[in-house]
């Protein structure tokens, strides 16, 4: 049963002021405009990319889930994706987080195949994760959902609970950024890069010890509501959804008028469905009506001038190319192109127009206690810590030249063979960091002539779910935190 407990833990005046101050030291003001220019390098600003006047700047908005992928979560998510469309028809992006304990696979495949982003979120979710969680999470997405390492870009640490080792593990990844930081109004910028560290939790005291050129910043406004409070991953637990839809609103209005600094909704897809046969629990808002609330804020923000819902990626990359909102109708880097094959294959879309995804093509295994359905073939045993990426299966892993959707892991083949559609990894090779990194088996990206099974995590009801998969990230890390057992 999903219980909600909050601990409030106040910073004293002092310990703010002084992370106010290291942060405006140590960042911002030796973040030199002229020396860190776009594209390479970006400092922290509240201004739009590039130059761009208010009026010519788009408003984004990030709409994010984190932890496993399930029937269940993925529902939620989908449903607000919804038929929703961004101004040039396309339906909105979303960027997912994704754990691997308890993941279905297949599903992972299909969200990716939809124009969505999948990111580094551990493969079993822990305070405090070293290099195995985060290398090994990498590689068994690769593996078992065939996504090419170079789409995993980015990373987000379990309850917020990041620390320097975290971002010296992800820049040596190769990833192009983390958004685990928190920002209430003053810091709340469009992302920029770790060249001179952070700007956000400075609090901590690691702000100037975080220095990765090139790796980017997402970081994550909290909801601020009429009182001052903030409130950041899952505002809809804080309130009655009409209060808090006001909340969203008045927000999103605020992002508007300050520069245009991307909006963020960040939710854990498990608190938005009732599981069967569970009551709720005492002075619980049903999930229902939470779900129902955001899909109308979605509505009412959809149609706000110049807005549009993209995936973390899709942000940075018009970050450094920005264009006029009145151009990213025609801007190739939203379009929602699909891919014509004419033949169903396992690629996590409906390829023949039966209205089906991968039917007959599935292959389901079954660890037990642990089942999950995935394209690319079951491993000799369930991924692990100690073995994200086990041998075994008839099937041909994604390789490095060729995109998820255009790749048919039965018959070895990627079908598509002309520039216009082919896909190169240029990410750096998934590997062993530090000695205590222990991830064992094969990498994802084996040759295609070589088969290697993939079997993934499973479709667990969460009545038996690890409880550690249910709680979120810190409401806010310099004021509070909500955690969910």
């Amino acid at each position: 049963m999903v219980k909600k407990f909050f601990g409030i833990f106040s910073l004293t005046l002092a310990c703010t002021l002084l992370g106010v101050v290291n942060r405006f030291e140590n960042v911002e003001a030796a973040c030199d405009p002229t020396v860190c220019q776009p594209p390479k390098c970006f400092c922290p600003s509240v201004n739009p990319p590039g130059g761009l006047p208010l009026e010519k700047t788009p408003q984004f908005c990030l709409l994010t889930f984190d932890d496993s992928v399930q029937p269940d979560t993925l529902k939620v998510a989908n449903s607000l994706i919804g038929k929703r469309t961004n101004p040039n028809g396309c339906p909105i992006r979303a960027t997912y987080y994704v754990s691997i304990q308890y993941t279905d696979f297949s599903l992972v495949t299909q969200w990716y195949a939809a124009g969505n982003e999948v990111a580094d979120h551990t493969m079993t979710h822990p305070q405090d994760p070293f290099d195995d969680e985060i290398i090994g999470c990498k590689k068994a997405l690769n593996a078992f959902a065939g996504i090419p390492n170079g789409k995993i870009a980015g990373w987000r640490s379990p309850f917020l609970n990041w620390q320097p080792k975290t971002f010296d593990i992800i820049a040596q990844q190769g990833s192009l950024y983390d958004s685990s930081t928190t920002a209430l109004i003053d810091d709340a910028t469009w992302p920029y890069t770790m060249d001179y560290g952070l700007y956000n939790d400075c609090w901590r005291g690691f702000c100037n010890t975080t220095i990765h050129p090139g790796l980017f910043e997402i970081p994550m406004a909290a909801i601020i509501d009429d009182k001052g409070t903030p409130h950041l991953m899952d505002p809809h637990l804080d309130g009655t959804p009409d209060v808090v839809k006001g909340w969203l609103q008045s927000n999103f209005q605020r992002h508007a008028q300050q520069g245009k600094t991307p909006f963020g909704l960040f939710l854990h897809p498990a608190h938005l469905y009732q599981v069967p046969g569970t009551p709720l629990a005492p002075g619980a808002t049903d999930p229902a009506l939470n779900l129902a609330m955001l899909e109308e804020f979605l509505d009412w923000a959809i149609a706000q001038p110049d807005t549009w819902f993209v995936t973390s990626q899709q942000l940075l990359e018009w970050m450094q190319n920005p264009v006029p909102a009145d151009q990213l109708k025609t801007y190739a880097p939203f379009s929602c192109e699909v891919p014509k094959i004419g033949k169903e294959i396992c690629n996590g879309l409906d390829d023949n127009g039966n209205g089906q995804i991968d039917e007959g093509l599935l292959e389901n295994c079954n660890f037990n206690t642990v089942v999950w359905n995935t394209c690319y073939g079951c491993p000799s045993e369930n991924p692990s810590l100690a073995n994200p990426v086990p041998s075994g299966g008839d099937r041909y892993h994604v390789p490095t030249t060729c995109d998820t959707v255009w790749w048919d892991p039965i018959a070895n083949q990627c079908l598509c063979q002309d520039a216009n559609c082919a896909y190169t990894d240029l990410s750096k090779p998934v590997g062993i960091v530090g000695e205590n990194n222990t991830v064992g088996g094969s990498n994802g990206n084996t040759n295609p002539g070589q088969p290697n099974g993939n079997k993934t995590s499973s479709i667990t009801s969460l009545n038996t779910v690890n409880t550690m998969n249910l709680i979120p990230s810190f409401i806010i890390a310099s004021i509070f935190m909500q955690w969910i057992f």
